[in-house]
Order: C-alpha cells, then structure tokens, then sequence
C-alpha cells in the first residue's frame, strides 16, 4: 500500500465514500413487527464475531500486497485488540499519547489488519449497506479486495453502500484500522487509551426506492392539553405513516404521496414523556418493501425565568457522566451491560447522564428513552491535552492554551463534522435534552458557528459546552445565550453557587454542573452540601457526579477467587496518569461504592424536615417534578430506642408535585426514651423495569429525643492495688492486670480473664491512609502525622478505694519542627477493671487540620466480630453519612473492610454511642458521652498508604481499633474544590473521653 495521499492525516477528508448522515433507525421486512430488537429483522445482518486479525507495530509495515496474504491470527469484533495481547492499553487524561504535531500523526502508528467473509443473495435486487458503529480511530475498507472508503470519528456510526462491490454467494471484507489519525486529536478523553473495531458491525438490506431519513417533533397547545407529532420524511417513494399509543393501539394514520414529506397527528390530553414516567408513542413508517418503527416521546424543553422547563415544570438533573467501560470487555459494551448500568442507576435515583465524552450507542439512546433518563449527548470531541502542547500550566489557572487545536482554520471542517454526525443520528431520541458540544476544547469562531449550526438545525433542544477559555490573541467568540443555552460549569464550590453566579447581573441563563462531587475513591463527600444549594434556586438546574464506574482493567483473580484490577502505569505506559481513572461511583463490575449508596438518598425524590416533633409534625417535600408521591411512593414510619424498633406504622403521603405537605402523625406525639430516632422509609408502590415492588428508594432520619448520657463504673467492691518502676506502672484487680507504659503515657498490656486484650502498645493517632481526596497529605507527611513521637513531661499516679488515677502531661510532634500536640491526660482505672480515658488536647499553629485524633490498639485477632450503635451500615463519615443511619449494627471485621482499588482510608463510622469488639469469650465496649468515631480493621493505616493495588494488601494479624474523637470529612478535592471548613478537624483545642470496659461474654 502507498501512504501518499492517504486519508488519516487529512482533516479536509474525513469520509470518502460514506452515505450522507442519517438519523438512526433499522428497517424490517413488511410483515414484521418493526419494535422488535434489531436482531430479528431479516433485513439485518449483524457481522460481529470471529475475525481473522493480523497486527502490524506500524502502518508503514503494510505489505503492498497486504489484501493478498492469507496469514492472519483471530479476533472477536467488537473488540479493543490491546486486550487480546496487541499493544498495550494507555491510561492518560489530559495528556496526548502522541508527540503534539496535529494533523501529523507518528509514522509509528499500530495497525490492525481485519478480516472476514460472509454470503450475500442479490437476487432480490436490494441494496447493501454496511454500518460501523464504532471504530477506534479511523478505518479504510475493502469489500473483495476493492477499495471502497474511509472514515473517522470513533464513537459515531460510518454507513457505506457497498452493493457495486457485492458479488451473489461468498465475499470478503476487509478493515484498516490505525490506532492515530488527525481525529486523534479531538479524542484525547480522560480514558484508556485502546483501538479496534469495539461497536457492532451490520449489512442492512434495502430497496432502492426507501425511506433517507426522517424527524420528528411536536408542538403543544393550551397548556399541553393538546399535542402535534410532525413527522417530516426524506423519501423515495410512497410512505404511510401509522401512530399508535403505548399499548400499540392504532391512533391515526397518514399516506404520503412522492413529494409530500410531513405527516401531522393531533392528540388530545396527550400523554407526556419525562424521566418519571417515560410515555412512548409508536410511529411506523411502511413502503411497499419495508417498515421502520420509531418509539415517540412527546416533551417540550426551553428556558424561562432561567430555569431548564421540561412541559413547563423547571426540572433538575440528579445525574452522573458515564463513559463506555468494563473491565473485561474494555469499551465494547453490550444492550445487556449497558442495561446492568440503566438499571442500576435508577434504584439509585439518578434520572440524568452525561455521555462523557462521547456519543454512545444508539442502543443505549433507546434504552434511555423507555427507562426514564435525561441525556446530555455529547460529541466526540476533546483537546485537552493543547494545554500542555501549549506549555501552559492549568494549575496556575492559564488554561488559554486549551483552544489551540479548534481555533485552527483547518479542524473547522472536523468540529462541524463530528457536531453533526452526533445530532443527526440522535434527533429522534427524546431522552436527549442537551446537545453538548464536546468537553474540555476551549472556545473558539469554530465552536461558536458549530452552536450556532445545532441552534440552526435543532431548536427543539439546548446547547451545552463547558470550556470557555479561548486563545490568547484569537478572535473573540459569542458564548452567550445566542449560542449557549446553559451556562455549565465543573468543580465550582457551593459557596461560588450562591455568592458569585447568582450575582452576575448580565448572566440570567440556567447553571449545569457537567462535572461535580468526584467520586474517586472514598467519596464523595460533598453531595448533601451541593443539593441544599442546587434545591435553593430554579436557577441551579442539577449536576453530574464524576463519574460513574471504576475504569479498572481485570487481570486476573486473587488466591479467594476476587478480580485483581489495575489502572494506568500496570503496562508500563510511557505517559500514564495513574489511578485517575478510578474514579467511579461503582466497582468496575458494577458493585456499588458507598459512594453510590450516599447519592442515592441524596438524590431521593422526598425529604421529611420536623415542624413539632413533640407534637408528631413532619413536612413532606416532594421532590418529583411531575408525580405525585402517592402514585409512586410508599412510606413507612420506624420509631427507634437506642436502635430497638418501638413502633411501626404506614403513613399516607398524598403530596402533589414540586409540593410540600404538613403531615401529622399521632402515633409519634410525645415519644420520649434514652435514644429515640424516627426513620421514614420510601419504597417503590409498584413494580417497574428496573425493581420491584417495596425496593427501597430512601429514607429520612429525624432525632426525636435523648436523655442525657452519663456514664458510670459499675463500682464493685473488690479491691485494686497498683505498684510502679522506672518503666511502667502495674495495675492489678480481681480479674485484670493492666501495665502502664510511662514512656508512652498509653497502657502497653490489657490482660482481662488471663485473655491478652491488645498485643502491642496502644498509639496516639493522628494519621489515616490519605484518600485519592487529600492533596493536603504532603502536609501531613511535613508534620510527620503518621508517626509521631511522645514526651512525657510528668507522670502521677494515685490510689483511692475504688481506682487507680494516673495523670500526665505530654507532647507529640514529629521531626524537625515544634511538637503538635500538647496533651493533659488522665486515665482512670476503676476496680471493676473498666477504664476510663480523658485527653485535653492543645494543637500547635500553623499546622494543617488533621485528618483524626485519637487512639489506635492492636487487639487480638480473635477479637472479630463488631456491634456499634452509631452510623451504618456503611462507612460514614461527618460529611458522608447521607446513606447511613442511627442504628445497631453487627458485621465481622473483615466485613466491614471496603476494598478500594487504590488502598486508602474506609469503612470508619461517625456518631458512635458505642462499640463494642467481640471474641468468642470475651467483649471489651467503648462508650462516650459524646458522639465519637471508630474503625475497625484487619490492616493498618501504613499497610493501606504504602500498597497501590487492593490485592497487594497484606492483613496485620491483629483487629485495628481506632476510637477517634473526630476524623475530617471526605469531601471530593481529588478534582474538585477543597474540604469544606466545618468538616475539617482544624479545632486548636478540643477534649476527648471514652471508656474501654472488658467484660466476660456470657
């Protein structure tokens, strides 16, 4: 093969030979039902599966003869060939993996080679139309060794009519496909970097005289009693247009003539499409030769009082960015993984999803449309990585350098190109309410005449981008509401919300967060903070959380059957960008996070706020846009005693729409008790496609009121006695012998029933396994926080009838600078054996906040089994613990560890009244008057900050307690804005008590 004059470094020649852009639709043969799944129409022909694949490390290696060798290896289509042992994958975010020289790519640039044939009967005189939904990055084809085209743009559909090259019986196929084109540069997503045929490859047979193409739209009349489905028709030929209700009962018909193009069905109280309840009407469009079915949703979207109006009510987006990913199948995903995902996001109350940063498949517009979603569709275009090709820092806020690529004259024809292929393909799609430019390109003249193209050629929905950093020195773009319908903003922190957007006096057009509350890790945990902001003001029309699954890459499985997933730099890329790719809301084999369980009660259609609670008064706010809560919603009531059930009953919630409704509950009037807590509980009234009937969809926890805590010895009269050396002092009683370490003003030995309690000396502890949240650790580590030294000033210790009192004054600090901590402790060790422990806590200066304090013990091993009464069941956090409650909880402790791909800081619970850690014989509770937190864990701290995989880790062989006066929040400041200063432990001083009470397990 020649390279000169070839297509991949040409962005003046994008497609050669490809049919003109079309709406997305697959005809069946007359007689069928058109709604069926694709697959069972006989006038689709779907080509995926084995393959014959030859790889070549560079394009230039093409034999000349290369359609005439025989010599091939195979390969599943769809698939990424780096995961079949071709190259390896290539995790980067901004960077590009390819040196900055657009439209030039390197002569080095991997190429595969595929390969088939397949039988054909032209006898019925159809045409053949051979679809590529997707291919990774650009591809030549040849059908029976003839050339026949090209194409690019790797997340959108290439159509070539291929009957001229068709012979009856068998022919071959074949595809180049080059991992670098001048595409490339527009697809520098944050993601794996992988090639290949990885969407569905299919024949469609047609008559030459047919349908092109088609839209529709609707208009509406006297407040959306009364709708008009238009549908405007490209043919060749004569088409009856037939409409049918959800049920499949005929509504109305139309014939069009040769010439006539729009077909126009009135309905009255018409049905509306909206997330809530996703109405579908049914178009066919029939010929003589074939029919195509169209599932129609009939919802008006614009813009009024700054607000986002979906049928005139002001809506919000509860939604994630989600990119085509899976662990096995890298981004080749099915209709049923991508159902697993749709499924899976509405138990979890999430109704919107950004397509970052990319078009999906078709399948998945459908699928979305009869689930209920909002879509912000987004086109195939990034540049991310010109910030750094422009040697401009983004961290010192110059992000100018970002437009370098679609501010040049000759990628216009590229941007246009890639806008369209998206919105002609999906204009029929209901779901889609946003057109999204792209991500992350800068603004530029390219980028205003493409809005001002979607505008132009859609007016029926809005337009997004979010990049408005344009080119230093460039000519200047319109970003206003004549091109951007949305002002869409990532990572802004609330109080810029409030104080800043809603005071721009030229600015009255709607925010969108596109990307907010990053998931990576232990997080987020923010989310309750952003949703009493975005529910403030119609103006704050939602956000979407990054982002939606763990870009993980399954390698094999540990020694107890687990997958063992990497990330970038585990193929030795040569540019990586590390764990940034785990960043999901789910496991990359959809296991929830908790992060997933946090936003799904912060995204819960109702929320209850006490008005009386003596009196049993409660508001009920309904959060639904368009249902009433008792068309969807069951509530429970469940009244709590230091977490014992007291009561139960049902309470009817009628609360129409974007309503509030005082609501009175007898039952609940004047409840007093220790610990008394109501949980409303919200579960699904009817069955649906994605859950069952009952499925929890939320619940709200409302304090309703507390005696105060005052903890006692239990004061047996049994002697105590204690003695003291250099080293340590000794504490004796009936049934226990404690040892003091004077070195370390902590206890080195717990000895209770002749059972050791810990096995080594208790700590101090300041320290956790920084999440992927805490770019403050490096102050941490400044500070030495994880492994501070102690100076004991002066140590006491005192006898009375009924304890041993031992007080000290001590310092902890680490190297090199003044010590952090001054402490003033006494410890009391009472004659039943119970301790109690008091720390006044000073914390020096110029010290950043911490991310705990308190004590950490090494218990036996046979201590593994947990009960707290706090928030659960899962980890929770003081700015993470929406998905938890007030409850008693039990688990083993290795239950409670969650496994993050990146080892770090989990499963710690706030708001503890106690906890107690059991062995088989024996129980030790830690109580405190005071909500405090714990952990409890069979790794350290050092073990979870040192490994970089979760199946390197390695079990201490102890149970980890660590009893904290407080940890900091999570937060999301892995990408987004810092901790919140409430939820930092920044106090200078602060003082802690707890009790440690062995007793004999009965």
């Amino acid at each position: 093969m020649n390279q000169n004059g070839l297509y991949h470094e040409d962005p003046q020649h994008l497609h050669i030979n490809t049919e003109k852009n079309r709406n997305y639709f697959i005809p069946f043969s007359p007689e069928q039902d058109a709604f069926e799944r694709r697959e069972q129409s006989n006038r689709f022909f779907l080509l995926n599966g084995q393959w014959n694949f030859r790889y070549y490390d560079s394009f230039g290696d093409l034999e000349e003869n290369f359609l005439e060798i025989n010599e091939y290896s195979e390969i599943p289509v769809p698939s990424n060939w780096q995961l079949y042992g071709y190259d390896v994958p290539q995790y980067t975010n901004i960077h590009y993996p390819i040196p900055y020289d657009p439209p030039f790519v390197p002569d080095q640039n991997p190429a595969g080679v595929y390969n088939r044939e397949f039988t054909v009967d032209l006898s019925d005189g159809f045409e053949r139309f051979l679809n590529f939904e997707g291919v990774d990055s650009c591809f030549y084809l040849y059908i029976n060794n003839q050339f026949v085209g090209y194409s690019q743009v790797s997340h959108m559909t290439s159509e070539f009519n291929i009957t001229p090259y068709l012979v009856s019986g068998t022919n071959s196929i074949t595809v180049v496909v080059l991992k670098w084109c001048d595409g490339t540069y527009l697809e520098d997503q944050d993601k794996w970097r992988m090639s290949g045929i990885f969407r569905d490859v299919y024949i469609l047979s047609r008559p030459r005289k047919k349908i092109e193409s088609f839209h529709i739209t609707s208009n509406f009349h006297d407040a959306y009693t009364k709708a008009d489905i238009i549908v405007d028709v490209n043919a060749s030929t004569e088409v009856t247009v037939k409409l049918f209700n959800e049920s499949g009962e005929l509504l109305d018909e139309n014939h069009l003539h040769v010439g006539e193009a729009i077909a126009v069905f009135r309905i009255d109280d018409p049905n509306l499409w909206n997330a809530e309840n996703p109405y579908l009407y049914q178009v066919t469009l029939q010929t003589e030769e074939e029919i195509i079915g169209e599932k129609v949703g009939l919802r008006d979207i614009a813009v009024k009082n700054g607000a986002i109006l979906l049928n005139g009510a002001a809506i919000k987006f509860k939604g994630v960015n989600r990119h085509d990913s899976d662990p096995v199948t890298g981004a080749v995903i099915s209709r049923e993984q991508m159902l697993v995902d749709l499924h899976l996001m509405k138990q979890h109350n999430i109704n919107s999803i950004r397509t970052a940063h990319y078009p999906n498949s078709p399948i998945f517009l459908q699928l979305c449309d009869e689930l209920g979603f909002y879509v912000i569709d987004e086109a195939d275009l990034e540049s991310h990585g010109s910030v750094e090709a422009a040697h401009t820092q983004a961290n010192n806020g110059d992000y100018s350098g970002i437009a370098l690529l679609v501010a040049r004259d000759d990628y216009e024809k590229a941007i246009l190109d890639r806008i369209d292929l998206m919105i002609t393909r999906d204009f029929n799609r209901p779901c889609v309410i946003l057109w999204s430019l792209g991500n992350e390109a800068g603004y530029s003249k390219n980028m205003e005449k493409a809005a001002k193209y979607v505008k132009e050629y859609d007016p029926t929905r809005l337009v997004h981008y979010q990049s408005m950093h344009e080119l230093e020195g460039a000519e200047k773009a319109d970003d206003s509401e004549a091109t951007l319908d949305v002002v869409s903003v990532m990572y802004v922190s609330t109080d810029w919300m409030k104080n800043d957007f809603l005071q721009k006096e030229n600015e009255k057009r709607p925010l969108v967060l596109c990307e907010y509350s990053h998931s990576m890790g232990n997080g987020p945990g923010d989310l309750e903070d952003y949703w009493n902001v975005i529910y403030s003001n119609d103006r704050f029309s939602g956000g979407f959380i990054w982002e939606w699954c763990d870009h993980g890459i399954k390698v094999g499985e540990d020694s107890n059957g687990k997958a063992k997933y990497v990330y970038g730099g585990d193929f030795n890329e040569p540019r990586h960008d590390g764990n940034f790719c785990i960043d999901g809301l789910v496991y990359p084999d959809r296991t929830p996070h908790t992060g997933l369980k946090e936003a799904k009660n912060v995204y819960r259609p109702i929320r209850v706020k006490p008005v009386s609670v003596s009196e049993g008064v409660f508001e009920f706010i309904n959060s639904y846009d368009f249902s009433d809560l008792s068309d969807k919603v069951e509530c429970t009531a469940q009244v709590t005693d230091r977490g014992n059930l007291i009561l139960q009953e049902e309470v009817d919630i009628q609360v129409p729409a974007k309503s509030s409704k005082i609501i009175a509950i007898p039952s609940l009037e004047g409840l007093t008790g220790s610990s008394v807590y109501v949980r409303f509980i919200f579960t699904q009234k009817h069955d649906t496609l994605w859950s069952d009937k009952g499925y929890e969809i939320g619940f709200d926890q409302i304090f309703i009121c507390k005696e105060q805590k005052i903890i006692h010895p239990s004061g047996e009269n049994v002697p105590i006695e204690y003695s003291e050396d250099k080293r340590h002092i000794y504490i004796s009683g009936k049934n226990f012998e404690y040892r003091f370490n004077k070195s370390i003003a902590l206890f080195d030995r717990l000895t209770f029933n002749n059972k050791a309690l810990i096995e080594k000396p208790m700590e101090y502890n300041a320290f956790r396994a920084p999440t992927d949240n805490e770019w403050i650790k490096s102050k941490w580590n400044m500070f030495n926080f994880g492994n501070l030294m102690t100076k004991v000033y002066r140590i006491t210790a005192e006898k009375s009838d009924t304890h041993i009192l031992i007080n000290s004054n001590i310092a902890l600090g680490g190297h090199s600078y003044h010590n952090t901590f001054q402490l003033q402790t006494e410890t009391t060790i009472f004659n039943s054996g119970e301790i109690k422990m008091n720390y006044s806590v000073q914390v020096a200066d110029q010290r950043p906040y911490l991310p705990r304090f308190g004590v950490r013990m090494f218990m036996n091993n046979h201590f593994d089994q947990v009960e707290y009464y706090g928030y659960g069941p899962y980890e929770s956090y003081i700015d993470k613990h929406q998905a938890s409650y007030m409850g008693v909880f039990r688990k083993s402790i290795s239950e409670m560890h969650e496994n993050y791909i990146k080892p770090q800081e989990n499963s710690s619970h706030w708001g503890c009244e106690y906890v107690i850690i059991n062995s088989h014989d024996t129980l030790v509770l830690f109580e405190a008057e005071k909500p405090f937190s714990f952990n409890a864990s069979e790794y350290t701290q050092e073990e979870l900050s040192a490994k970089k995989h979760h199946y390197e880790l390695e079990k201490s062989g102890y149970s980890v307690v660590c009893i904290d006066y407080k940890q900091s929040g999570i937060g999301s400041a892995s990408c987004g804005p810092f901790l919140l200063d409430q939820y930092q432990l920044n106090e200078k001083e602060f003082e802690f008590e707890f009790w440690i009470k062995p007793t004999e397990r009965l």
